[in-house]
């Protein structure tokens, strides 16, 4: 992959609430965001979201970065992925529940597959829990359930629920 300069490519594009997204790369720095986001959009029901540590750990692997969506210089939404041996993993994605179905998390997961395609990726893959509504925006994009990990997430009253893994061909 080649490497992405995290201070440049920043596009605006319109979004559906009438104003504009804009994404931009970012990094360590932007943690503190990204956990706020990340404790709003994530129920604790899952044990989905990641703590900052995590997210550190993570950004500190070579591949992986951090892209963040605002409106009005608002952060509202973030998505984590990585590179490695020519595939994109999407680890994380998340939008801020007030902004939640205004194609948000369309936008950045367009922006990743776009900047994918462009470095010479081959796939990108996921996971999602059965019951995530957001795997119709995954379908909707072209990717295939391809997998499924039983009885992954444990949720109120330990109800299971499966891992279902995603790949869209680039």
């Amino acid at each position: 992959m080649s490497e992405l300069n995290p201070n440049s490519g920043n596009d605006v594009i319109p979004a559906a609430l009438g104003n504009e997204i804009e994404l931009a790369y970012g990094g360590y720095d932007q943690l503190k965001l990204v956990m706020r986001i990340m404790h709003t959009a994530f129920s604790s029901t899952y044990g989905e979201s990641w703590n900052e540590h995590q997210c550190r750990s993570m950004l500190s692997l070579p591949g992986t970065l951090l892209m963040i969506a605002s409106i009005e210089k608002q952060p509202c939404g973030f998505a984590i992925s990585r590179e490695i041996a020519g595939e994109e993993e999407l680890l994380m994605i998340a939008v801020d529940p007030q902004y939640q179905n205004k194609g948000i998390g369309m936008t950045i997961l367009n922006r990743l597959i776009t900047d994918a395609v462009e470095n010479g990726t081959s796939a990108m893959f996921l996971e999602v829990r059965s019951n995530n509504p957001a795997q119709s925006m995954y379908q909707k994009i072209g990717f295939q359930k391809i997998g499924l990990r039983p009885a992954y997430y444990t949720g109120a009253n330990k109800e299971k629920f499966d891992a279902i893994t995603y790949k869209k061909s680039l």
